[in-house]
């Protein structure tokens, strides 16, 4: 049981919804339904998250022994080479998932993905802005895997939902760095806004995550889709304002968490806001409300492990 809890700290539960809602647009856009191709699809995109999440503690856990000694690695709660080994298994069976069930374009796709996670952990989260924008694309990457898994195919508004996610993902990332920004500086962790400044990198921070919003309301402007989608656009703008705010004027970890609460709650209705141009209104919102307040009730949970 201790290493069960130990595990779940690692992979960082209270997220779960952020590689779902980051595929399903690629999903639904694609194919329009839900089948067991999509469900086998998202079930790839967790188990690969969860094993980039693990292979994150891997890499700087001699930071965190620093930093923060109670995680399940610098405590030795957990072996860090059984850690390394459940994230490969982790990993491989996303191969195998991708290739034998899905189709080789998806397997591909997979292959791409674990590359990203695997040289943001191992060399540029510490790499200031590099660090900020590989992970995002990454994410972003996930809605062209879904599209690729159900379909073979990537739709031209898939792409439109990739360029629209790793904006607000890379607006997202720098954000969430101020929580920690005291600690990172003590122990030579160059984040973005140690590596370009606080104002510059809040700066950033605003522009990328409006132009990511521009991106997503294109649709409703060049296409003939019906604008309903935008509703979960400005739910995701005016949660990103409403906690974000406080960064401008006080740099603390308080006004972190608070901007990190806001992010994962723009992002749980920012990554899927395109799939509505595919449904209905009830539809979207019977699938994002839910994931919606389960990471909300997470978060307040277990707020100083994430």
């Amino acid at each position: 049981m201790n290493k069960l809890k130990a595990y779940l700290t690692l992979i960082r539960y209270p997220l779960f919804a952020i590689p779902l809602v980051a595929t399903l647009p690629g999903v639904i856009l694609a194919n329009e339904q839900l089948t067991w191709r999509a469900g086998v699809t998202l079930f790839v995109a967790l188990l690969g998250y969860w094993a980039g999440m693990i292979k994150n503690d891997y890499f700087h856990r001699a930071h965190d022994a620093i930093a923060n000694p109670h995680r399940p690695l610098p405590s030795r709660k957990l072996n860090p080479r059984d850690a390394f080994m459940v994230a490969s298994t982790l990993y491989v069976i996303c191969l195998i998932l991708g290739f034998l069930v899905l189709n080789y374009k998806a397997g591909l796709m997979v292959i791409v993905l674990i590359m990203i996670s695997h040289v943001y952990n191992a060399l540029l989260k510490e790499r200031g802005i590099w660090g900020s924008i590989s992970l995002p694309m990454g994410i972003g990457l996930l809605s062209v895997f879904g599209a690729l898994a159900v379909s073979g195919s990537v739709p031209t508004l898939v792409w439109y939902v990739f360029a629209a996610t790793t904006l607000f993902d890379f607006g997202t990332h720098i954000t969430t760095t101020f929580k920690d920004i005291e600690r990172d500086k003590s122990i030579g962790i160059a984040t973005t806004p140690l590596q370009i400044g606080i104002k510059p990198a809040l700066t950033v921070s605003w522009i990328v995550t409006i132009a990511a919003c521009v991106i997503a309301l294109l649709p409703s402007f060049l296409g003939n889709v019906s604008p309903r989608y935008v509703l979960w656009i400005i739910l995701a703008l005016g949660a990103t304002c409403v906690t974000r705010i406080p960064l401008i004027f006080h740099q603390t970890e308080k006004n972190g968490y608070l901007a990190l609460k806001g992010s994962m709650i723009a992002s749980i209705t920012f990554f899927p806001s395109l799939m509505g141009i595919a449904m209905p209104l009830w539809q979207s919102a019977a699938i994002i409300l839910p994931l919606l307040g389960v990471t909300i009730a997470l978060l307040e949970m277990v707020k100083p492990e994430v």
